[in-house]
């Protein structure tokens, strides 16, 4: 049977069997220290060559999602905190869908709004000098590229000053998919880096003068309009439970907006339009 060597195999001949372990691996389904099912039952479940199979599992071990022992097989790997960062920038490049990415955005929110209010607390001012000078680098980036690298390292040092090592390791494995986000979006608008420096400006001014609350409601407001822009960018399709919460948002405004006019028509045009109303019943 021929074996097709690495160099000759295409780019997603491997993914369908990374995925299936993948998926198995982050979900949990499998714990540490699970023994992954042999060469042999991958390549006959997904009918590849084995090197197709070793490439999967290579690629797993690439991530720290798994580890191999000569003459015993492959294992789930434990739970070291790189690991954990690995996992989840498999998750991240696997999961590609809009929906899953506005997710990460939600968990980008909440970890920056944290790591946010814990700069603020540094009483020797190291955390707003250094996101200072990331801003500075920003400020003076021509190419658009480059901006989009420094607006997320921005990111980057701004969970590394929380002092949380698990905010920036969760940071730094979701890094590459917010550059490509961030490289698109300033393509897609002409106005979008001068909102960034303002919003960026706002959270270290807020982490200057330690006010914790205020560099928290920054930060969280800053990726949620980063969110908005992405579903603006992608077109993305709100979730039947969105957009039933849109409707009722929307049918309380109005209500509310019907009873502003009417508490603010003038007392003479209530009174006839009463008397209109008894007039014609």
């Amino acid at each position: 049977m021929r074996q097709d060597s690495p160099s000759t195999l295409a780019p997603s001949a491997s993914q369908p069997i990374e995925a299936f372990l993948n998926e198995r691996i982050l979900t949990g389904e499998w714990s540490t220290g699970f023994k992954l099912p042999s060469e042999e039952s991958l390549r006959k479940q997904f009918g590849a060559s084995r090197t197709v199979v070793r490439e999967a599992i290579r690629r797993l071990q690439g991530r720290g999602l798994v580890k191999t022992v000569n003459g015993s097989g492959s294992f789930v790997a434990g739970g070291e905190l790189q690991h954990v960062s690995n996992a989840l920038n498999a998750y991240s490049v696997l999961a590609v869908d809009h929906h899953t990415f506005t997710d990460l955005l939600e968990l980008r929110m909440a970890i920056e709004g944290d790591a946010a209010a814990k700069g603020a607390e540094d009483r020797e001012g190291k955390a707003w000098r250094q996101l200072e000078a990331k801003l500075q680098s920003m400020s003076a980036a021509r190419i658009i590229e480059e901006f989009a690298i420094l607006d997320i390292d921005f990111h980057m040092e701004l969970l590394r000053t929380s002092g949380n090592e698990l905010f920036a390791s969760l940071g730094a494995a979701l890094r590459d998919r917010y550059v490509r986000f961030a490289i698109d979006s300033y393509r897609s608008s002409e106005h979008l880096r001068t909102e960034t420096m303002t919003e960026h400006r706002v959270i270290v001014d807020a982490i200057k003068s330690g006010r914790s609350e205020v560099a928290r409601d920054a930060a969280r407001s800053h990726v949620s309009r980063s969110r908005g822009r992405w579903e603006e960018l992608h077109h993305v399709i709100a979730t039947p439970v969105e957009q039933a919460t849109t409707r009722a948002d929307a049918s309380v405004t109005g209500k509310n907006d019907a009873n502003d006019r009417r508490t603010h028509e003038p007392h003479g045009r209530r009174a006839l339009r009463s008397n209109q109303r008894k007039g014609a019943s």
